[in-house]
């Protein structure tokens, strides 16, 4: 059973739909609330995981993930083999767009107004939410997006349910890099 440490709420089903994609039973998930609680505890983290797996999912924010990694691990001492940090890039909403067709099924949008290159958004939540608010799906419109662009009450519900429900990881992972790389090297490290 591995361990998932993620950003927020709406992080859930995604980490849930990507474990289970690479062959990983999920034990427990800890929602810490933004990248400002993550980064701190890293190495914590990593000191945890020396007993069982642990994985972190962090949203890049468009930064560099290469550079990002070194930033965040530059204290992180012997890393463990049980511990993972996986940089989503550029966020979670990013990965979720890159199944074009199960998303446009789900949140009843065109396929043809979803970004076909979802790892180069500079903003993969609001165009979620912009296309959300395009939905010919009244409830879609009103739960998941508010008339000022923002969230809407149900947007973390939605995400969750689209994500470990409906959202095809494998035909995402053919049009966005970061999360092939993520299913891959989860995979193998379930198969260690």
């Amino acid at each position: 059973m591995t361990r998932v440490i993620v950003e927020g709420p709406s992080d859930r089903g995604m980490a849930e739909a990507v474990l289970r994609e690479a062959g990983q039973k999920v034990g427990s998930i800890t929602v810490r609330g933004g990248k400002t609680k993550i980064d701190p505890l890293l190495s914590s983290y990593n000191r945890a995981a020396r007993h069982s797996p642990l994985i972190v999912f962090r949203d890049t924010d468009t930064k560099c993930p290469l550079e990002l990694r070194k930033y965040l691990t530059h204290d992180v001492e012997d890393m463990a083999p049980g511990f993972m940090l996986r940089l989503v890039h550029p966020m979670t909403e990013g990965w979720l767009l890159s199944d074009k067709y199960g998303f446009a099924r789900y949140f009843h949008v065109s396929p043809g107004k979803i970004p076909t290159d979802t790892g180069s958004l500079v903003d993969a939540k609001s165009t979620l939410l912009a296309l959300c608010m395009k939905s010919t799906s009244r409830d879609i419109r009103a739960e998941v997006v508010r008339k000022d662009g923002k969230t809407g009450p149900l947007y973390t519900d939605h995400l969750n349910e689209f994500a470990s429900r409906y959202w095809d990881v494998a035909a995402a992972s053919e049009q966005n890099d970061s999360l092939r790389r993520a299913v891959e090297r989860i995979r193998v490290i379930s198969a260690s």
